[in-house]
């Protein structure tokens, strides 16, 4: 796995899905809780991000005491702490119940931030791809993996570190993280992006929310399974 694809949040047309994902569930609790048959693999580092995204956060001891006034009268202002939302932490199925349980019924929250540039974008986040949503190939399965974006817009890439793949009729998860990255390159347009490898990467909609950045799209795959894709970091 990894054209014919399914909108996400379009309600009905994906009820399917969360039978899928209930059934995943089910396999993520049942290996917390039981040893998994297959032997874990030592996680590999996520590719390094070219560039990282930063956000500027005042820090809480200059909330809590005005500044003090120069000679001149003015107030300095405030410096500042940069803080990193890249991540290379590796994914659950837990960072992703905002989109299996919410946004891929009803879309992007009304009171998200729109980012409509690449900007603050760059730098590795946690993925999910759904392969299957409608349950229309009897292919249904979850993938966990990490996700490095990399460049500017006319020249972008997107590096696929895989991680777990979780089958639904299978009822068994599989090690990744021995494959070999994935390389996706492209463009951002329109306010998203699309890049191609081993399929097409359509990531359509970039937002953030209470501290938290977010996209969604879709992925056409090279056997023609529709694919859902979700991104969050930090």
């Amino acid at each position: 796995m990894r054209d014919n694809i399914p909108s996400a949040g379009r309600g009905n047309k994906i009820l399917p899905a969360i039978l899928i994902a209930a059934n995943l569930l089910m396999l993520v609790i049942g290996v917390l809780t039981i040893p998994p048959n297959l032997p874990s693999a030592a996680v590999k580092e996520s590719p390094a991000p070219r560039t990282e995204q930063t956000v500027l956060v005042t820090p809480a001891s200059e909330k809590e005491t005005p500044p003090a006034a120069t000679e001149s009268g003015s107030i300095p202002a405030p410096e500042v702490t940069v803080v990193s939302l890249s991540t290379e932490e590796r994914p659950d199925l837990e960072d992703f119940l905002w989109y299996t349980e919410d946004v891929v019924y009803d879309g992007v929250p009304s009171d998200a931030n729109i980012i409509d540039n690449i900007g603050p974008l760059t730098g590795s986040w946690k993925a999910l791809i759904i392969y299957d949503p409608n349950n229309e190939y009897d292919a249904g399965a979850m993938e966990f993996l990490n996700v490095a974006l990399a460049g500017a817009a006319e020249s972008l890439s997107l590096t696929l570190d895989w991680y777990q793949i979780f089958w639904a009729n299978e009822g068994e998860r599989f090690d990744e993280t021995d494959m070999e990255d994935g390389v996706f390159l492209g463009k951002w347009e329109n306010g998203g992006l699309w890049a191609s490898g081993a399929g097409t990467i359509r990531l359509t909609q970039f937002y953030e929310q209470s501290g938290k950045q977010y996209a969604i799209g879709t992925m056409d795959t090279p056997d023609g399974i529709p694919a859902l894709v979700a991104l969050v970091r930090p």
